[in-house]
C-alpha cells in the first residue's frame, strides 16, 4: 500500500476540495488529482463522489478512511522508531503544558533538563488541554502535561500520573478581605472569582466546597488560561483569584492567601499524556520522569 497516496486520500477526505487538499500536501492540483485517481484504480473502488461543491466520500471511501488513518499513523511511528534507534536519542523534545503544570512543574523541569542534558533542545507549547491534544494528534508535540479529566475517553492516548496540585483563594495585600477572619460565599460573591478554564464537573465540585449551590451559583467573573494574567488581575483589582498554591506563594509580596472553609482545594490531577502507539524518545522519557518527581514534590509541598 502506498502510504504517500493514502496521505493524499486522507487530506482530500478531511478538506473536501482538491485545491485545498493539494496545497496541504504541497502538490499541484493536477499531480494531486492523478494521485487520487491512481489510488482508486489500484483499489478498484470509487472513493469519492465529485461535484460542484467538492469531493465527498463514498461508502467505500468511509471504510478505507478508517483503515488509512491507522496505516499512516503506524508508518509515521515506524519511521520515528527507526530514527530513534539510528540516532540513539532525538536530541530535541517538544512538549505542551496546560496552565497549572506550566506554572508549577515546567519552570523547574526546564532548569533540570538544561543541567542534566545541556545538548538537548527543548521546545515548550503552552495552551489549554484541548489545543494541546490537537497538537498531539498532529504529532507536533511529543507529549503534554494536563488534567486527564479534560481528555475525551479515547483509547489512542497513553498517560502516566505526575501528581495532584491544590489551589487556594488569593487577593492583593491591601484587599478589603485581606484581614478577614474567614472569607465565605457571601464575600466571594461580592468581589467575584477569577480562575483558569476548568471542566463543568470540576467547577461544580469547587462551587460546593466553597458553599455554593452549584456551578451556576458560583461567582465566576474571569476565566483565563494564563496564570500570570490572573495574578496581575488580582494585584490590580478587587477580584479574588483561585490559583495553584505554589503560584500564590511565589507572589507573596503582591498577593495573600485568604482564609476559607476550604484552605486548599484539589485543583488538578496532572498527567503526562502522549499518543498511543508512538514511541517516546529517551529524552522525552527522562523529561516525564523528572516531571513526575517535580509534580509529586509540588503537590506535597502545597
Amino acid at each position: 500500500m502506498d502510504i504517500r497516496r493514502l496521505t493524499h486520500f486522507i487530506a482530500l477526505a478531511e478538506e473536501g476540495r482538491f485545491a485545498v487538499a493539494a496545497e496541504r500536501v504541497h502538490l499541484s492540483q493536477a499531480a494531486f488529482s492523478r494521485s487520487i485517481q491512481a489510488l482508486e484504480q489500484r483499489m478498484g473502488l470509487k472513493l469519492f463522489d465529485r461535484g460542484a461543491k467538492g469531493a465527498s466520500l463514498t461508502p467505500a471511501g468511509e471504510v478505507v478512511l478508517r483503515r488509512a488513518r491507522t496505516l499512516v499513523l503506524d508508518a509515521r511511528n515506524l519511521q520515528r522508531d527507526i530514527e530513534l534507534v539510528r540516532l540513539g536519542d532525538a536530541g530535541e523534545i517538544v512538549f505542551g503544558a496546560a496552565p497549572i503544570p506550566a506554572a508549577v512543574i515546567v519552570p523547574e523541569l526546564l532548569c533540570q533538563l538544561r543541567q542534566q542534558n545541556p545538548g538537548l533542545v527543548t521546545r515548550v507549547h503552552l495552551g489549554n488541554l484541548p489545543t494541546l491534544l490537537a497538537q498531539l494528534d498532529a504529532q507536533q508535540i511529543d507529549f503534554c502535561l494536563g488534567d486527564p479529566r479534560l481528555v475525551p475517553p479515547q483509547a489512542r492516548y497513553e498517560r502516566v500520573p505526575l501528581g495532584k496540585q491544590v489551589a487556594a483563594l488569593y487577593a492583593r495585600g491591601d484587599h478589603p478581605l485581606a484581614d478577614a477572619a474567614q472569607v465565605d460565599a457571601v464575600a466571594m460573591r461580592r468581589f467575584g472569582v477569577a480562575t483558569i478554564t476548568i471542566s463543568p464537573a470540576l467547577l461544580e465540585g469547587v462551587a460546593v466546597l466553597y458553599g455554593f449551590r452549584d456551578c451556576a451559583d458560583f461567582p465566576l467573573v474571569v476565566e483565563c488560561d494564563d496564570l500570570g494574567t490572573l495574578v496581575h488581575l488580582a494585584t490590580r483589582t478587587d477580584v479574588l483569584a483561585l490559583l495553584p498554591c505554589v503560584v500564590g506563594d511565589a507572589h507573596t509580596q503582591a498577593l495573600c492567601r485568604l482564609p476559607t472553609t476550604t484552605p486548599q482545594l484539589p485543583m488538578a490531577d496532572v498527567h503526562a499524556i502522549w499518543l498511543g502507539g508512538r514511541t517516546l524518545s529517551p529524552s522525552a522519557q527522562r523529561a516525564i520522569e523528572l516531571a513526575k518527581r517535580l509534580g509529586g514534590e509540588g503537590g506535597a509541598s502545597a
